[in-house]
């Protein structure tokens, strides 16, 4: 009798290991196009103590943070703010974001996947809303499907396994188990590309057969031809994602597809690693994990601008500096610049307006002119650079 009950206990404990093992998580994974082995971060760090040190101290490294049933406070959000999820709500996995713009929440369903669910924060405003469905449904999205490969390393569509969570090294250094295990032998992976950023910095989702994926899969490091191979990038059409000029977008994780559309994106050499150092950051305060002083960045191109920017612009560089006019903050609620440069002009809020004639798109005056008209300030733009 005591044999069986202590079977029975064993084979109940065995069970919930099992239950627990079969939620998602990570574990093992190869790169599902090169078949080569990831190490994950904690291996890097063995020999790039420096570099893991500095890159723990960006958001990239904690943009997902566990939380569970009855325990929220991995949260960022201000959870006294009405219409916030309760602790107690769903058997909550993980807070994802909310260092500056959104934070989401994800629980576990009963098959131990993730599923991003409907509550959503948006820090500028210090407001929660309910994500729907266009039926009005609750929102219910399998977060391996949409969300891993931008919330995760090393993750194998294929196998529906990845390394860690978060943007580890080898997001941008690709699988580097061999590396690891022979530095002199085998050469790390450094990929500078502009297309190393943009498979995450894009809003796309894949074609045909893979379509159930919501970001590149076929991406392989240092083989930019590879980020869009299958891809079927969000139109610049859509109203939910772009501004009525179908060029600057209005929602975040766009980067790239407003890159393409400037001219930056023909200078030889120029990538997003020119201004940005993915290593570097702050969790104390929003940098862009820039390389450097944004004056010093454009005036590494820009000399003579920089040098006298009344000239060019008719404002001193501390009244309007060059990322206020040509990177303004028209995404996620004036939290996330656009990327196309373009100093957006007056005349553009003119040409695009609702039936009321209220202007339907932002322009770069505007964010600190918030008293003067469209009108106003296309008459003063016009002046200042000459135009007809």
């Amino acid at each position: 009798m005591k044999k069986a009950v202590i079977l029975a206990v064993v084979l109940s404990l065995s069970l919930v290991g099992a239950a627990s093992a079969a939620r998602m998580g990570p574990g093992p994974s190869k790169d599902p196009n090169t078949g080569k082995a990831y190490a994950g971060s904690e291996t890097c760090k063995t020999c790039h103590a420096a570099q893991y040190k500095d890159w723990k101290n960006t958001i990239h490294a904690w943009m997902v943070r566990p939380i569970a049933r009855g325990d929220l406070k991995n949260a960022k959000a201000d959870l006294t703010v009405a219409g916030a999820p309760r602790a107690d709500q769903y058997d909550w996995a993980y807070a994802i974001g909310g260092w500056y713009k959104e934070e989401r929440y994800t629980f576990w369903d009963d098959k131990g996947n993730i599923i991003d669910g409907e509550f959503e924060y948006t820090k500028p405003k210090n407001h929660f809303s309910l994500r729907k469905n266009k039926d009005g449904s609750l929102s219910r999205l399998d977060w391996f499907n949409e969300c891993a490969n931008c919330h995760a390393t090393g993750v194998n569509y294929k196998e529906r396994t990845f390394v860690e969570f978060n943007i580890g090294c080898e997001s941008c250094h690709g699988p580097s188990a061999d590396h690891a295990k022979a530095p002199k032998k085998v050469k790390g992976v450094v990929d500078s590309t502009t297309e190393s950023c943009s498979r995450c910095h894009i809003r796309a989702r894949m074609k045909g057969n893979l379509k159930a994926f919501n970001y590149p899969v076929n991406y392989v490091v240092n083989q930019p031809q590879t980020m869009m191979k299958d891809v079927d990038p969000e139109p610049y059409t859509a109203p939910g994602s772009f501004w009525p000029d179908q060029k600057n977008a209005n929602r975040h994780r766009q980067q790239y597809l407003d890159w393409v559309k400037g001219r930056h994106s023909t200078v030889s050499g120029l990538t997003c690693a020119t201004c940005h150092d993915p290593h570097k950051g702050s969790l104390d305060y929003r940098t862009g994990q820039l390389r450097a002083d944004p004056r010093a960045l454009c005036g590494s191109c820009h000399g003579e601008i920089v040098a006298n920017p009344k000239k060019h612009s008719g404002h001193r560089y501390e009244v309007a500096s060059c990322t206020s006019c040509h990177l303004p903050r028209t995404i996620a609620s004036g939290t996330v610049s656009n990327h196309t440069f373009e100093a957006i002009p007056p005349s553009k809020s003119l040409r695009y307006v609702d039936a009321q004639g209220k202007p339907r798109m932002p322009n770069s005056c505007g964010y600190c002119h918030t008293k003067d008209s469209a009108a106003d300030l296309d008459a003063k733009y016009k002046v200042i650079f000459k135009k007809n």
